[in-house]
C-alpha cells in the first residue's frame, strides 16, 4: 500500500515502511514533448542543451533581457582559473541558434496548471519596448542621455536607459528600462528606419504546453549591512564579493583595475572575510555557502597576479576547499603567492583616517587583534528566491526556504514532472550545478521519452558553396576581447595591417568576436564580400573553434575552410608587459594564419550509425543509479561489476548522513535494476578487451560475453585507505566504516572514550594532497549515533579545518556541540597528531595552545577516500587520464565535469573525485543525459580533419601503429606478404602522431599537410 501526497503526478512515493515504491503515472490527455525552464542561469542553460540534443522541445524562461545568470559576471573560474566567459560564451551562442531551443527573456512565470506530461503554463513576457527588428548595433544605447547603476556591475558601474545587459548578451536584443527613461525619442532617431522601438509595446501574456519543467532560479545574496558592525554601505571601501569580482573583472567598470572608490589608488593590502550571513543563526542562514571559500581564494591569487605586491589576507572559520582541486588550488595560494589565512571571525571593520581597522580575535594566537587595511571583502551568504516560485508550482521548501528534496534525490520535488537543479535545492558551485542541471534534464527526458523528437528539428545548414579553381578571399575579424587582449595588444593597428595582405578582402576589430552580434555578422559579411576563408584572431581554439566553424557553415561555408588564430594565450596574456612585441607578434601570428587560409580545402566528415545501448563499468551505487536512469531514457544498459553483488561501499555502511538507512536504498536500487528489462547485469566480472569508437565499442567480457555499445560509463567506486600511521591495526584502532560495524553490533561500551582524528591520509601534500570530502560530516554523524547508543561516552574529534559544507551538515555540526561531542583543532605544520602504542592521543590543541593527551578505549580514523583498485588498468585499457590525485580526469572540470575528452566515455560518482550520496545521485542521475545526447541519435558525424595514407609510399613498417594513442592507425595485407598503413575514421582524431612518425611521408594530416605548415613558417619567418 502507497501513501501518496500531493500531486497525482508522484511516480515514486513511500509506502509506511519508509521504502520507496514505483507508481506508474497515467497522462491526462496528450503529453507534450517540450520542456520549460525557468533561468537562464548556467543551470538553465546546461539543462536546455542535453534536453534540446536528446530530441526536446525547450523553453527558457529569464527574467533579465539576457540568459548567463551570476557565472556571466565572473572573471575566472576556480581552481583552474579559466575565463568564465570564454567557457560561456560559445554555449549562449549554441543555446541562440539551437532549432530546438526557444529563449523568452525578460519574463517571468505565472501561472503553472496541469500535471507531467501536460502543463499549462502563462507566462508574462514584459515589455521592453524594442522588438524583434533589433540588431544590436547600440546605437540607440549611444545617444541616450540617461545614466543609471548597472546591475551587472553589481550598480557600480553605469548603463544608459536603453541598454544590453553585457556584451555577449544572448538575446543581443537592447531594453527601455521605463523607470528611468525620460521619453527623449532621441532612441527612436538614432535606429530611424529600422523600426524597432516602439513605445506602445505592452506586457505579453503567453502560453505553453509543455510536458515538465525544470526550475532554476539562481540565488539572492544576504545584504550585509545588516550587520553594521561590518561597515557595508557605510565604508565606501567596504565590497561584497560579487562586488569585487565585478572590480577585477577585465569587462568590469574598471576594466580589471583594482582601485579604491574614494581615492582611485591601488589598494597595498585587502582583507577578505569569510561567513558574513552564513553559518549563522542570528542572521537567518544557518547553513554553509559552500563557494565562498574558494572564490575568496581565486580573488587573491588574481590580485596577485595583476599586482604580486597587494598583500591578500583571508579571515576565516574553517577553510573549506573540499572539491576536486582545491586543496592544490589553497596550497598554492599559500605557498606560492603568499596570501595570509587568519582563523579568526572578525566582529568589527571601523575607519580611521583612509584606513579601515580590522577587529578580529586570532584563535591561532588566542588574542584579540587588529589590522589596517585599504579594502574589504565580504563573503556574504547565498540566499535562495524559491518562494513565489515555490507556490506557483507547488513543491515543498525546506525551513531555510530552498526546495525540498524527494527520495534521497535532490533533483526530485514533492511534485512529480518539476524538477529543480542547482542552487534552488541548496547552494552549490559550477561544477555541482551543472552535474543536477544533466540530471534534471535526465529526469525529464524519462518523462516524455514516449513523445521524444515530437516537437524537435534537425539542425538545417545551407548548400557549401564550391570554392574550387577560386583564388582565395579571406576574412578576418581581430577580437579585442574586452581588455584581455586590447589592454596590450593595439588591435586597430593589427588591424590595418593585415588588410595589407594579399588576398585578405575584408579585415575588421570586433569587441568580443564570439557574442551573438559577431556571430549574426560572420555570414553577412562572407556573402557580402564573396569570402572563401574566413579567419577569427581571438582566444583559444580549444573551446571556440566548433562556434566559428558553425557560423561559417550558416554560410554555405565549409567549415574546414575557417582558421584560427590565437592571440590571447599565445600573445597578450604571456607578454602583457610588453605591448609593442605583443603587437608585432600578433601581426606574425594573423599573417601566418592568412597564409595557412590560402591553401585549406574543404573537408567533409564521414557518417557512421550508432548502437543504441550503453555500458555502466562499476555496480555500486552511482552505477546502479547511472544504468537505471539510462533506461528509463528508453535505451539498452550493460551493467558490469567485478564484485558478487552489487552496492559498492554502500553494503558495508549501516547509516548515512543525514539520517538514511543504506539496506533500504541498496534493496530500493537493487530492486528497481531487476525489474528493469532494458537492464543486463554482469556480476564478478571484467572489462578484458575493447575495440571500436564512439557509437560503436565491442566489448569483452571476462565471463565470456561480447556485446556492442555505443557510450560506455566509467562509475568504479572509491576505496577506503588502510592506514598505516596513528596505531592502525593495534588493537582497538579503527576506521569510521569500521565504527559503523561496531555501533551496528553494539561493539561499543557505554562510558568509554572515543577519539576520532580527521584527515587521515587526506591534504597531505607528499602523497594525497586533495580533501576526501565526505569525513567531516561522516565523523559528527557517526559521533552523534555514539552519544546516541552509548549516552555516557567521552567523544572527541581532532580536526584540522571542520568541512561540513552539505545541506544539514553545518546544522549536524551544532548539534554536535550541544551534544556534548569535543572538537580539538591541531595543526600538522605546528605538531602532528599521535596515538602510542597504549591507544593515548597526544595532540596540541592550537586554540587553547597546549598540548593534551587523552587515553582512548577506541581510536577512529577518518581514513582517505582512494581511487579503486581497477581505476589504472580502465585508464590503460580505455586510453582515458587520470588526475594526479589518480581520480579519472574530466573534459572539463566546471562545464563538463561528467564527460571525458574522448568521445563516448563519460564518468560519474567516486570516479571522478570523492563525493557524499547525495552528490553521487545528482551525477548519476546527470550523466545519463550526457550519454542520451549521444544515444539519442540514429547517426553521427566524425571528425574530417583525419589523417590519410598514401599507399604508393607506404612501405608497411607500422611505426604508425605504434605511435597512434587511440588505436586508428593498423596494418592491413594487400597481397601475400605485402602489409600497408590503414587509419579507422571513426577512431581518429587527427592528432598527427602517425605523420610525424612515418619515415616516408605517406601518412599525412588532412587539413594539416606539408604545403600548409611550410606555409605557415615561411611566413613566420618573413620580416613584418
Amino acid at each position: 500500500m502507497c501513501n501518496w501526497r500531493g500531486s497525482e503526478g508522484l511516480r515514486f512515493g513511500s509506502d509506511r515502511s519508509g521504502h520507496s515504491c514505483e507508481k506508474v503515472f497515467k497522462v491526462k490527455g496528450k503529453m507534450s514533448g517540450s520542456v520549460l525552464i525557468i533561468g537562464g542561469g548556467i543551470a538553465g542553460m546546461a539543462a536546455s542543451l542535453d534536453l534540446a540534443d536528446m530530441g526536446y522541445k525547450t523553453y527558457i524562461i529569464e527574467k533579465t533581457p539576457s540568459i548567463g545568470g551570476t557565472m556571466s559576471q565572473l572573471d575566472k573560474t576556480f581552481p583552474t582559473l579559466d575565463c568564465a566567459m570564454c567557457t560561456m560564451a560559445p554555449r549562449m551562442v549554441d543555446i541562440s541558434r539551437h532549432p530546438n531551443i526557444e529563449i523568452i527573456p525578460y519574463a517571468e512565470v505565472e501561472e503553472v496548471d496541469g500535471d507531467i506530461g501536460n502543463f499549462n503554463v502563462k507566462i508574462r513576457k514584459m515589455m521592453s519596448r524594442v522588438n524583434d527588428n533589433c540588431i544590436g548595433c547600440g546605437s540607440c544605447s549611444e545617444v541616450c542621455p540617461v545614466e543609471v547603476p548597472n546591475e551587472y556591475d553589481e550598480r557600480s558601474g553605469l548603463r544608459k536607459a536603453i541598454y544590453s545587459p553585457f556584451p555577449q548578451a544572448v538575446p543581443k536584443r537592447y531594453v527601455i528600462d521605463t523607470e528611468h527613461c525620460i521619453r527623449c525619442y532621441k532612441c527612436v532617431e538614432a535606429s530611424e528606419g529600422k523600426n524597432c522601438i516602439d513605445f506602445s509595446i505592452k506586457d505579453e501574456i503567453i502560453e505553453l504546453e509543455v510536458g515538465a519543467i525544470i526550475a532554476v532560479p539562481g540565488f539572492d545574496l544576504w545584504d550585509p549591512s545588516l550587520r553594521p558592525e561590518l561597515g557595508y554601505g557605510e565604508y565606501p571601501n567596504v565590497l561584497t564579493g560579487i562586488e569585487f569580482e565585478r572590480l577585477i573583472n577585465a569587462s568590469g567598470f574598471t576594466g580589471g583595475e583594482i582601485y579604491r572608490s574614494d581615492n582611485e589608488k591601488t589598494p597595498k593590502k585587502i582583507a577578505f572575510i569569510q561567513c558574513v550571513g552564513s553559518r549563522d543563526v542570528k542572521a537567518g542562514q544557518p547553513y554553509c555557502s559552500r563557494v565562498c571559500c574558494m572564490y575568496a581564494v581565486k580573488q587573491c591569487v588574481l590580485v596577485k597576479d595583476h599586482h604580486p605586491e597587494i598583500d591578500c589576507a583571508v579571515f576565516y572559520m574553517d577553510l573549506r576547499a573540499f572539491g576536486k582541486g582545491q586543496e592544490e588550488f589553497y596550497n598554492r595560494a599559500k605557498d606560492e603567492y603568499g596570501i595570509r589565512f587568519i582563523r579568526g571571525n572578525p566582529g568589527e571593520i571601523y575607519q580611521a583616517g583612509t584606513d579601515l581597522v580590522v577587529r578580529f580575535e586570532d584563535t591561532t594566537a588566542s588574542e584579540p587583534k587588529e589590522e589596517k587595511f585599504d579594502m574589504v571583502i565580504l563573503a556574504n551568504a547565498i540566499k535562495p528566491k524559491n518562494e513565489m516560485l515555490a507556490d506557483m508550482l507547488g513543491v515543498e521548501l525546506d525551513e531555510d526556504g530552498f526546495v525540498q528534496e524527494q527520495e534521497n534525490n535532490p533533483i526530485l520535488t514533492s511534485r512529480k514532472g518539476v524538477y529543480v537543479a542547482g542552487v534552488a535545492q541548496a547552494p552549490r558551485d559550477i561544477t555541482d550545478t551543472v552535474a543536477t542541471s544533466s540530471g534534471a534534464a535526465a529526469l525529464a527526458a524519462a518523462d516524455l521519452a514516449s513523445v521524444r523528437g515530437t516537437q524537435a528539428k534537425e539542425k538545417e545548414f545551407p548548400p557549401e558553396f564550391d570554392v574550387s579553381g577560386q583564388e582565395p578571399r579571406i576574412g578576418v575579424f581581430i577580437c579585442h576581447c574586452g581588455t584581455n587582449i586590447a589592454s596590450t595588444v593595439n588591435v586597430e593597428e593589427v588591424r590595418d595591417y593585415i588588410k595589407t595582405l594579399p588576398d585578405v578582402v575584408f579585415c575588421d576589430d570586433v569587441m568580443y568576436a564570439c557574442a551573438e552580434d559577431s556571430c549574426t555578422r560572420i555570414p553577412e559579411v562572407i556573402k557580402e564580400y564573396k569570402l572563401n576563408r574566413f579567419i577569427v584572431a581571438s582566444c583559444t581554439p580549444r573551446t571556440h573553434e566548433p562556434l566559428f566553424r558553425e557560423t561559417c557553415q550558416g554560410a554555405g561555408m565549409n567549415p574546414y575552410l575557417f582558421e584560427f588564430a590565437n592571440i590571447r594565450e599565445n600573445c597578450s596574456w604571456v607578454h602583457h608587459n610588453y605591448p609593442k612585441e605583443a603587437t608585432e607578434k600578433a601581426k606574425e601570428i594573423i599573417r601566418a594564419s592568412v597564409a595557412r587560409a590560402r591553401l585549406l580545402e574543404p573537408q567533409q566528415p564521414g557518417k557512421i550509425r550508432v548502437t543504441q545501448r550503453a555500458m555502466v563499468i562499476g555496480g555500486g551505487v552511482s552505477g546502479m543509479e547511472a544504468a537505471y536512469r539510462i533506461a528509463r531514457l528508453g535505451f539498452g544498459v550493460v551493467l558490469v561489476e567485478r564484485e558478487k553483488e552489487l552496492g559498492g561501499l554502500l553494503r558495508r555502511m549501516h547509516h548515512m548522513f543525514p539520517d538514511m538507512d543504506p539496506k533500504e536504498i541498496l534493496d530500493e536500487k537493487i530492486s528497481k535494476i531487476e525489474g528493469e528489462g532494458k537492464i543486463e547485469v554482469h556480476l564478478e566480472t571484467k572489462i578484458e578487451g575493447l575495440s571500436g569508437f564512439v557509437g560503436n565499442f565491442d566489448v569483452k567480457l571476462s565471463d565470456g560475453a561480447e556485446t556492442k555499445v555505443g557510450a560506455i560509463v566509467i562509475a568504479a567506486g572509491c576505496d577506503e585507505w588502510k592506514p598505516d600511521i596513528y596505531g592502525y591495526g593495534q588493537k582497538d584502532v579503527y576506521t569510521q566504516l569500521e565504527l559503523q560495524e561496531l555501533i551496528a553490533n553494539d561493539g561499543l561500551k557505554d562510558g568509554e572514550t572515543v577519539v576520532m582524528i580527521q584527515c587521515v591520509g587526506s591534504r597531505e601534500k607528499e602523497s594525497r594532497e586533495y580533501c576526501s570530502r565526505v569525513c567531516c560530516s561522516e565523523a559528527i554523524k557517526n559521533a552523534l549515533d555514539v552519544r546516541k547508543n552509548y549516552p555516557n561516552s567521552d567523544i572527541y574529534i581532532l580536526y584540522r579545518d571542520i568541512r561540513t559544507f552539505a545541506k544539514g551538515a553545518e546544522e549536524m555540526y551544532r548539534d554536535a556541540g550541544l551534544n556534548r561531542i569535543h572538537f580539538i583543532r591541531y595543526d600538522i605544520d605546528v605538531k602532528r597528531p599521535n596515538v602510542d602504542k597504549n591507544n593515548v592521543v597526544h595532540i596540541y590543541d592550537t586554540l587553547l595552545q597546549e598540548d593534551k593527551e587523552i587515553k582512548a578505549d577506541k581510536v577512529i580514523l577518518s581514513s582517505a577516500t582512494v581511487p579503486g583498485e581497477g581505476f589504472e588498468e580502465l585508464s590503460k585499457m580505455f586510453v582515458l587520464p587520470l588526475g594526479q590525485d589518480g581520480f579519472f580526469l574530466e573534459a572539463h572540470l566546471k562545464l563538463r565535469p561528467l564527460d571525458f575528452t574522448s568521445d563516448g566515455f563519460f564518468l560519474c560518482g567516486t570516479a571522478q573525485s570523492p563525493k557524499d550520496y547525495m552528490d553521487n545521485m545528482a551525477q548519476a542521475v546527470g550523466v545519463s543525459a550526457r550519454v542520451g545526447r549521444l544515444l539519442a541519435k540514429k547517426e553521427m558525424e566524425t571528425e574530417a580533419a583525419i589523417s590519410v595514407v598514401n599507399e604508393e609510399l607506404c612501405i608497411g613498417c607500422g611505426r604508425c601503429t605504434k605511435v597512434c594513442p587511440y588505436g586508428a592507425a593498423n596494418l592491413v595485407q594487400r597481397g601475400f606478404g605485402v602489409f600497408k598503413a590503414n587509419v579507422n575514421s571513426a577512431l581518429c582524431k587527427g592528432c598527427g602522431a602517425c605523420a610525424a612518425e612515418c619515415p616516408t611521408g605517406a601518412m599525412e594530416a588532412r587539413h594539416f599537410n606539408d604545403e600548409e605548415l611550410y606555409a605557415v613558417i615561411d611566413s613566420i619567418l618573413q620580416e613584418v
